[in-house]
Parts: C-alpha cells; sequence; structure tokens
C-alpha cells in the first residue's frame, strides 16, 4: 500500500472514531412527563469533564428554547443516586441571567454541584424549571456517572 494511501485511510478511521465517541458521550435527555406541554423545549445538556469526576469542578450547561418570556423562576436541582434521593437545591433564574427573557434560544448558567462527598456510580439528575407563580415551565432529566480522580489518574 502506498504512503499516500495509508495516509487517506488512518485520516478516515480517525474521523470516524471522532465521530462515534462525539455521540457516545451526547447526555440522554428525558422528559419528567412526555404529554406534558412544558413552555421550554429543551435542546439538550452539555457535561464537562464526562464522567465527572468527584471533587473536581464540573459544569452543567442547559440549552433551552423558551416559549414565553420569563419574568422570574427558579430551577430546582435533584440528585438521585440508585433512586435514592440524595440532594435538592434551588437557583433563582433572574441571578443566574438577567430578566426578563425573551422568547428564543436560551442557555442556563453552568451549574456546579457539590460532588465532592457523593459515592462514586450511576446518578440521575431532574432539573425542573417554574416561574414566579410555581407554574412548571420544563422538566427533565439525565443519567451521568461519577467517578473517583484516581482511577483516571491524578493531575
Amino acid at each position: 500500500m502506498e504512503l499516500t494511501s495509508l495516509m487517506k485511510l488512518i485520516f478516515t478511521l480517525l474521523l470516524w472514531l471522532c465521530f462515534v465517541l462525539q455521540f457516545s458521550f451526547a447526555t440522554r435527555v428525558q422528559l419528567c412527563d412526555e404529554t406534558a406541554k412544558y413552555d421550554i423545549t429543551v435542546k439538550g445538556v452539555q457535561i464537562s469533564p464526562s464522567p465527572i469526576v468527584r471533587g473536581r469542578p464540573i459544569n452543567m450547561t442547559f440549552n433551552l428554547i423558551i416559549g414565553k418570556p420569563i419574568l422570574a423562576g427558579k430551577m430546582v436541582v435533584d440528585i438521585s443516586y440508585f433512586g435514592w434521593h440524595m440532594y435538592r437545591d434551588s437557583h433563582d433564574i433572574c441571578v443566574e441571567t438577567s430578566c426578563p427573557y425573551s422568547f428564543g434560544d436560551f442557555a442556563l448558567a453552568p451549574l456546579q454541584t457539590p460532588l465532592a462527598f457523593f459515592l462514586p456510580g450511576s446518578y440521575h439528575m431532574q432539573i425542573t424549571v417554574v416561574d414566579g407563580d410555581d407554574n412548571k415551565l420544563a422538566c427533565f432529566g439525565f443519567d451521568y456517572e461519577l467517578v473517583i480522580a484516581s482511577l483516571f489518574g491524578d493531575s
């Protein structure tokens, strides 16, 4: 096999590997109620790093489409470990961003969670967004893994 053909093959394999890895680490999002008509549509969730390393900083960014203006509200975070509720926190949306927020694309600021005391394993996070009158604007969840730093090398 000549050198240029080998280089093309290696390049093609690297592109394929990048494509497969990109989708194998995507966070799958589930709505809390598939039949509900929420005013916020969830486009995706980005988690960095993935898997999450216990005791290290994480970022979770939520990409949303707003169906009606948000004048006030909060985001409630619930974390479960193998079905057992472990943690709950609430964030004022208007502190995280500026309200009122109009129609269109919206990305909530990165969420930092206190995972230093959590056991390694599989977790489920549920995010509920409510307006100032406690009307549910969105409810979605996703699974993630928490690992110990030494499993991935200490740096």
